[in-house]
């Protein structure tokens, strides 16, 4: 069980090679403690198990130890605030707080980096969530063109953060900071563009077990990618009727294979600009096939009916374990895979006027 929630990113627990062992020290605070209370550092995403802890004094803690592998750790509260952390060489200053905006690291190289990324990550964040919300909620009070102006608005906003990140890794591709953007933010980046960057990692970091199973893992993926044959599957619609996804490919021109699911503040507020392309190119021989990341049917059924949804929708009802989002990769959503009638990939990730445009033109 895992009793860390962690807004927007995925949890994993990275070991980054050092170059040596060297003392740190955390010194910290947490604005919800109590003399007395305990705070635990840990390495462990999943359990929490710690490694170290200290007791509060006046509102402040203390802890130190030896550190031979900088390491993203987690100092919590239990049954309370988190704050993400590197432990590495050096002192480490950590604020715990319930207030992602009060929530601070630093001190050391590493932390000052991630600070930077978590600053711009609560920004647009923030921004994200108020136009995701508008849509969510009030759906029938807005205008169509303020709709479509607000999926605007997320994908810019989406856009902008994935390119942050990925001048970050740039601008530390030969540093151990570099190493861990490529393990943390990996969803980010198009596989070919992963590629490219563990190939430019130095020689010592290219062994990193984690970035060598990466790097394993983005090939596999390469092979249903762009111009790959997507595989066959069989999977219930949303009356739990088997359906065949390549025999229902092979019924139009193109479809687009759109990854998604009720719980998706982001893909809710895509699908009126789905909605929207099916409509206008439905007849041209274009379809849509929806694979829900849902686990509870009633929700999924839900979501269908009331965004508006009207091709088919299949799944398997176990969430990240979906066997066709497994298959083809997906560590993200919303995420689309355009196909020809024959199975063939044509294009992914496409989304918002990059999507229509290339459906548009693929149907001329």
């Amino acid at each position: 069980m895992n009793i860390f929630k962690i807004t927007g990113l995925a949890a994993a627990g990275l070991m980054l090679a050092a170059c040596q062992s060297d003392s740190y020290k955390i010194k910290g605070e947490c604005d919800s403690a109590s003399d007395g209370d305990t705070i635990f550092i840990t390495s462990d995403f999943s359990t929490g198990k710690p490694f170290a802890h200290s007791v509060v004094k006046d509102g402040k803690f203390s802890v130190e130890g030896i550190i031979d592998t900088p390491t993203l750790c987690i100092a919590y509260k239990k049954n309370g605030p988190n704050t993400i952390l590197f432990v590495e060489p050096g002192t480490v200053n950590v604020t715990v707080s319930d207030n992602p905006a009060k929530a601070k690291v630093g001190g050391t190289p590493m932390n000052e980096k991630w600070q930077t990324i978590m600053d711009s990550t609560l920004v647009i964040g923030t921004e994200i969530d108020r136009a995701g919300q508008l849509l969510y909620n009030s759906p029938d009070n807005i205008s169509p063109e303020e709709k479509s102006a607000t999926v605007a608005r997320i994908e810019t906003l989406q856009d902008h953060f994935a390119k942050f990140i990925k001048r970050y890794a740039e601008d530390n591709i030969s540093n151990h900071f570099g190493m861990f953007m490529l393990l943390y933010y990996k969803d980010v980046f198009a596989p070919e563009e992963l590629l490219s960057l563990i190939s430019r990692l130095p020689d010592d970091l290219k062994k990193n077990e984690d970035i060598q199973r990466l790097n394993a893992e983005v090939k596999q993926k390469t092979e249903v990618g762009v111009g790959g044959t997507l595989p066959d599957f069989t999977m219930n619609d949303i009356d739990g009727q088997p359906v065949k996804l390549r025999e229902e490919i092979a019924k139009h021109r193109i479809t687009l294979i759109d990854f998604w699911a009720s719980w998706c503040g982001p893909c809710r507020a895509e699908m009126p600009h789905v909605v929207a392309l099916y409509d206008e190119c439905k007849a041209k021989g274009f379809n849509v096939i929806g694979i829900s990341l849902d686990d509870d049917k009633d929700k999924w059924t839900s979501a269908v009916k009331s965004l508006g949804m009207k091709w088919l929708q299949l799944s398997d009802l176990n969430g990240w374990h979906n066997q066709i989002a497994v298959a083809m990769g997906v560590r993200s959503i919303p995420h689309t895979v355009v196909v020809d009638k024959n199975g063939k990939i044509l294009a992914s990730g496409l989304r918002g006027e990059r999507l229509r445009d290339f459906i548009v033109s693929s149907l001329e």
